[in-house]
């Protein structure tokens, strides 16, 4: 859906920890001339649709979703009345799944989503293709991290990473998923041996294996530092890249945020990490990727939790979570409601592109060359970094001659056989 193109011009979701690394950061924080405890603080209400924890490779549940919005407690009870009053329905609490399947259900969600326009925030993750970008982060990354903004700027993340979610739809690729899966939740090399080992090989995957079992060490080193951390164990678990991307947000409209969110075990984890914004006026703020990003928001107190069925505003949340989720792949019926959606969605979405693979684009075809040249340095000892910015170099003035030699050999294997 059309809808859906502005979210996959994003890259991974921005959580701290690659914003920490990123050398081609300038970093600037600003005061505001106020007082945290002077001020009303915004209530900001949370909730996700799609949670499978660190499943990520559960076909039931291909997507996640995460949404925010600013009603007041009063009219989020307000809202929820009046389109009750209008639709009735049978159900204890409004769920998307249930309503979108009735023609009174979707006029209900029609009129919610008309009338909160403006007043809320949805990210959209593609489960395997959020996998397959932890990928770079924790196996690319580690290696690359001291001159790794020459290769954001050139989306060598977004290449690997949709090189390796193209090649996990094929059978032969399937296993070495779930060991990478099982990895990331460990932080454990052995649990992933097809990946780190030094036997078996798939040559449809050849250049990823080489990189990471030339540079296993470096990889190793930099995982286990962070193994027995508390929200290590929720590594995989999307909610903890979505929500710091909502509230940044949010703290650009509102200089205080009491923030609600539905009760789970990964935020729970990582709840006491945000408590460092509480009563933080400051703004801080990167230039990342040639984009200007917020990194702090101002709350009145921590991160409170409540369940959907007792507050109307997680409620509310969970209701459009459920809606986005539900729109791609969802038919004509569903066409409405994304183009209600589109302009709510976070910059933040983790979705697939093709188009970052076509070699008949000079940006696709150098980083397939950089990808191998890095494969052979892994392959032979070498320093990854040294030189590489030659090899971009190198790539982008060669590309008129790849591109013309490879429509001949196109062309050539087109001709029919005499």
């Amino acid at each position: 859906m059309q809808w859906i193109e502005r979210a996959r011009e994003c890259c991974f979701p921005a959580d701290t920890k690659t914003r920490r690394r990123t050398d081609a950061e300038s970093v600037k924080t600003s005061t505001g001339g106020f007082m945290s405890e002077l001020l009303s603080p915004r209530l900001i209400s949370c909730d996700e649709a799609g949670f499978t924890g660190n499943n990520l490779l559960n076909p039931d549940q291909p997507l996640f979703s995460y949404a925010s919005h600013d009603l007041t407690l009063a009219e989020a009870d307000s809202l929820i009345q009046r389109v009750r009053a209008k639709h009735p329905v049978q159900m204890p609490e409004l769920k998307a799944a249930k309503l979108l399947k009735t023609p009174r259900g979707r006029a209900l969600i029609g009129d919610v989503l008309r009338e909160l326009d403006g007043r809320y925030i949805v990210t959209l993750y593609d489960k395997r293709y959020s996998l397959a970008a932890k990928l770079f982060e924790y196996l690319f990354e580690p290696v690359l991290q001291s001159n790794n903004a020459l290769f954001y700027r050139h989306n060598f993340h977004r290449f690997v990473a949709m090189f390796f979610f193209m090649l996990m739809r094929d059978k032969s690729i399937e296993g070495l998923a779930h060991e990478f899966e099982a990895f990331m939740r460990s932080l454990d090399p052995a649990d992933a041996p097809s990946l780190f080992g030094s036997r078996g090989s798939n040559p449809m995957i050849e250049q990823i294996l080489r990189f990471v079992r030339g540079y296993n060490v470096i990889i190793a080193r930099e995982t286990r530092d962070l193994r027995g951390l508390s929200s290590g164990k929720w590594i995989l678990d999307l909610t903890g890249s979505a929500i710091p991307s909502h509230l940044a947000a949010w703290g650009e409209r509102h200089p205080l945020l009491e923030v609600v969110c539905d009760d789970s075990k990964p935020l729970r984890a990582l709840a006491d990490g945000f408590d460092v914004m509480i009563n933080r006026p400051d703004t801080v703020r990167i230039e990342m990727i040639g984009k200007q990003r917020t990194l702090t928001w101002n709350m009145s107190k921590p991160i409170a939790f409540a369940s959907s069925a007792g507050h109307a505003g997680v409620q509310v949340a969970d209701l459009l979570a459920g809606v986005t989720a539900a729109i791609p792949g969802g038919g004509s019926e569903m066409t409405a409601f994304g183009e209600m959606v589109q302009g709510h969605l976070h910059e933040d979405c983790v979705l697939p592109d093709f188009n970052i693979l076509k070699l008949d684009q000079q940006e696709a075809a150098v980083n397939w060359l950089v990808l191998e040249d890095l494969a052979y340095r892994a392959d032979n000892g070498l320093d990854p970094l040294d030189g590489v910015e030659i090899v971009f170099e190198y790539g982008k003035q060669s590309f008129p001659e790849f591109n013309a030699g490879r429509i001949g050999r196109a062309k050539r294997s087109s001709r029919p056989r005499r």
